[in-house]
């Protein structure tokens, strides 16, 4: 039987159910999608209505042409011409896989050369960094050990080490060079400010028990930050624009005569009345804890004051001695006994301070006498006399010239540091002869245009003119201490009772 749409014999015959005609089976359901009818009658017609016809496989028969011998020599030409384009291709295909294999096996061994090359300069660069790291270890080691041996051998010999002068030195150089340069910010507050300035705000950190806030300090990068210290013997760091207390320093036994904040470091300083300083530094926790207690004056603190390179702090006391320290190890490098100098101190040193460049040092005396150090030598280079009492505080203008000098004689004086010479006294009006006012403390600002000063009340001075700008009388005890904030936009005061106040213009 044959297939009605093929004629030939079906490998899978089927039957219409409706027509009764033979199919093969893929080609009638093929046909069937379609068309959907009998190829043959055209009835409609679906794949149900076929039924498939069991029956045993016949083998194919033979082509025609595998009926002759010519039939099947041409048969096996075509199979054998088949076959040798096939082998063609597979040696092409060979030959261009035999390329991309030695291609792949050179950039193989290229790479492998290359990593060669690169491990063995590694190792070669490890070597060299381990040496560097060896010779930079020793010269570490013998720098430190000959810097050592210096420190010892100038201690011994009373002098400053040559590291500490030559890195003050080359500071000194680059601020004077600076300070030619230096303009007056733009922002700078007038005179007519200062003439409106007003109590912004008070506060009243210390304890009361024992009142008195004897000392501040305005932090020179953070001006929000105040350090006040008190009879209390406490130190305390808080916010003024936050209006609450930071930190308390709590360690000494008696008054804290003089404070002190680091402009680059969390490292606060206090000095006190029971002849010994404190370094602070500030703790992940936020509080303040003690890095270095400096014991070496017999007799109360009274001055303090910070190097240019804030490296190095001086300190100065009623033991006619003040000391040259190395902030970072805590040690002092020198110690000057002024009692033994020519012209000998005999009632102790009342402040200190560092002229702006570093390499002057102003002490104020008991004896009512302004010493002049050059740090270097050593050297008491000038002495100013003229005072009737006790120097409560010293104070360089920024622009290096000049120094003014508070005393419980009731004046200021202003003293030319070119000409060694006091070229204008401020006397405060109220003062009484024979009773005069204080003077506790004074302060050029930052510009070096204005003066404050701290006694009964606060005074302000242009120093253009050395007029008087404005008086603050909010206070109701001897004012102690006074500071400006930046560009002498607002100014802090503190007093004996108990009140720390900031003036601004209103």
């Amino acid at each position: 039987m044959l297939c009605c749409i093929t004629g030939t014999s079906p490998e899978e015959p089927v039957v219409s159910k409706k027509t009764g005609h033979l199919f093969e089976k893929r080609v009638i359901e093929k046909y069937i999608q379609q068309h959907g009818k009998c190829p043959v009658t055209d009835e409609e017609l679906s794949t149900e209505d076929l039924l498939v016809v069991h029956s045993s496989k016949a083998p194919k028969p033979r082509p025609a042409q595998a009926s002759s011998i010519p039939g099947l020599l041409s048969l096996f030409q075509n199979e054998w011409d088949s076959v040798m384009v096939e082998s063609f291709t597979m040696k092409q295909h060979l030959d261009t896989v035999r390329q991309e294999l030695s291609h792949a096996l050179y950039q193989h061994d290229a790479a492998c050369r290359v990593i060669a090359r690169t491990i063995k300069e590694r190792d070669n660069f490890k070597q060299q960094v381990a040496q560097f790291t060896a010779r930079a270890e020793q010269n570490k080691e013998e720098a430190a050990a000959e810097a050592d041996t210096e420190m010892q051998a100038a201690e011994e010999e009373g002098k400053i080490p040559k590291v500490a002068i030559a890195r003050m030195t080359e500071m000194s150089k680059s601020l004077t060079e600076k300070r030619k340069k230096r303009q007056i910010s733009d922002s700078l507050a007038t005179p007519e400010d200062i003439d409106r300035f007003d109590q912004l705000v008070t506060f009243t950190p210390h304890s009361s028990a024992d009142p008195g806030v004897l000392c501040l300090h305005v932090h020179p990068k953070e001006s929000s930050t105040i350090m006040t210290g008190g009879n209390d013997g406490v130190g305390i760091i808080f916010d003024k624009e936050a209006g609450q207390i930071s930190a308390k320093l709590s360690g000494h036994t008696k008054a804290v005569r003089r404070v002190m904040l680091h402009p680059t470091s969390d490292v606060a300083f206090t000095a006190s009345d029971d002849s010994s300083v404190r370094v602070w530094r500030k703790q992940e926790s936020g509080t303040y804890g003690t890095e270095f207690v400096m014991r070496d004056h017999s007799k109360a603190v009274r001055g303090m004051t910070l190097n240019a390179t804030t490296d190095y702090l001086v300190t100065a006391s009623l033991d006619n001695c003040w000391n040259f320290y190395d902030i970072e190890s805590g040690a002092c490098l020198v110690s000057v006994n002024a009692g033994e100098q020519e012209n000998p101190v005999k009632n102790g040193f009342t402040c200190s301070e560092f002229h702006p460049d570093g390499m002057i040092l102003g002490t104020g005396t008991g004896d009512s006498t302004v010493c002049i150090w050059d740090v270097k030598s050593l050297n008491n280079v000038a002495n100013f006399e003229g005072h009737d009492g006790l120097v409560t505080h010293m104070t360089f203008s920024e622009n290096g010239f000049y120094l003014a000098t508070s005393s419980t004689d009731g004046t200021v004086k202003l003293w030319d540091l070119r000409k060694l010479t006091n070229f204008r006294t401020l006397t405060f009006e109220d003062s009484n002869p024979s009773n005069p006012t204080h003077v506790n403390h004074v302060a050029f600002d930052h510009s070096g245009n204005y003066l404050a000063v701290a006694a009964d009340n606060v005074k302000c001075y242009s120093v253009k003119t050395w007029g008087e700008l404005k008086v603050l009388y909010n206070h109701t005890a001897a004012v102690m201490d006074v500071g400006w904030g930046p560009d002498a936009k607002w100014l802090c005061s503190t007093s004996m009772d108990r009140h720390i106040k900031i003036y601004a213009a209103n």
